[in-house]
């Protein structure tokens, strides 16, 4: 199956929002008067103003997602923020009817589980991006990017300072970008809903996380390791890892060298020499929006991810 990009977005359309992990306790009331400047009505379901750990049962958070993402209610679907609960219901999405509605879908930490599932099986691209929670003072140059992307403009996402390590010259590394939180992406292996391995080789594979000791990260790459995705995909960007210090001991650990020594290792002859980058993306500002699924870029002498053109 063929990926398929969501339908571009129009001012004027409406954006719906809900709770799709935890439940939240964020101002609707601010975030619709951002969709509003942005020129966008919002619409909010019930999970949105849902009380306890989750924004409601796993059968009536799958009937709201499905309903959110195959019907009329709205043009986009956003989620007001992570946690946890989305790998709970997974296996009740109705990933014919999304594919179907190509309705553009964002969000990012626990959701990195309805990226991956819907990848899998709709074979929709969507965005890790901005949710309700960070529509907030300061983040208007994220909100900005976040439209930017879902109205379907070209996107040449800029780097952080880290230099690009690996196979760098003047060609471009090209592969289908997906992947997401570190730790989700880690518990979804093995699962229905993790990577494929035959998709191996032609991925780029986005890692971020948040609150991880240095031990944990390495202890979720060798998962990786031992799977043998590292050594066969095509390249690895790299988000933000925010509050991942851990001991002093710990401070000299470089994710980025280390992944880049399992991609070498054992590697089949016929694939090229793999490559880091690095995305300013992950929990916190500056969070460019990514389109999971989407065939992307690395240039290495500018060390960006260049988005191939949204198509009509």
């Amino acid at each position: 199956m063929e990926w398929v990009l969501p339908k571009k977005l129009q001012k004027g359309m409406t954006l719906g929002f809900l709770a799709p992990a935890s439940s939240s306790s964020e101002d609707i009331k601010h975030i619709e008067h951002v969709a509003h400047d942005c020129g966008y009505k919002a619409v909010f379901a019930s999970s949105c103003t849902s009380k306890g750990l989750y924004g409601g049962e796993p059968d009536e958070q799958a009937a709201e997602f499905n309903e959110f993402m195959t019907n009329d209610t709205c043009d986009a679907v956003i989620a007001l923020r992570g946690g946890y609960g989305t790998m709970r219901y997974v296996e009740q999405l109705d990933y014919e009817g999304i594919r179907k509605a190509r309705k553009p879908f964002v969000g990012y930490s626990d959701c990195t589980a309805l990226h991956m599932a819907i990848g899998r099986y709709s074979r929709l691209v969507t965005y890790h991006g901005p949710m309700g929670v960070d529509w907030k003072e300061g983040r208007d140059e994220d909100i900005k990017h976040l439209f930017e992307c879902l109205e379907g403009k070209l996107q040449v996402v800029e780097p952080l300072p880290e230099p690009p390590r690996g196979a760098i010259g003047v060609e471009l590394g090209d592969g289908i970008l997906r992947g997401g939180n570190m730790t989700l992406l880690s518990m979804l292996m093995g699962t229905p809903y993790g990577f494929e391995p035959d998709s191996y080789e032609g991925t780029i594979l986005f890692l971020e996380d948040v609150g991880e000791a240095p031990y944990k990260l390495d202890r979720m790459l060798q998962q990786l390791r031992l799977s043998g995705m590292l050594s066969h995909i095509k390249g690895l960007a790299l988000g933000t890892f925010t509050d991942c210090e851990g001991d002093d001991d710990e401070a000299d650990y470089d994710i980025g060298y280390e992944a880049l020594r399992y991609m070498e290792q054992d590697r089949p002859d016929h694939l090229p020499k793999p490559f880091v980058c690095y995305v300013p993306t992950g929990h916190g500002t500056p969070h460019q929006t990514l389109p999971l699924g989407a065939h992307v870029h690395f240039r290495y002498i500018s060390n960006t991810l260049v988005i191939s053109p949204y198509s009509k």
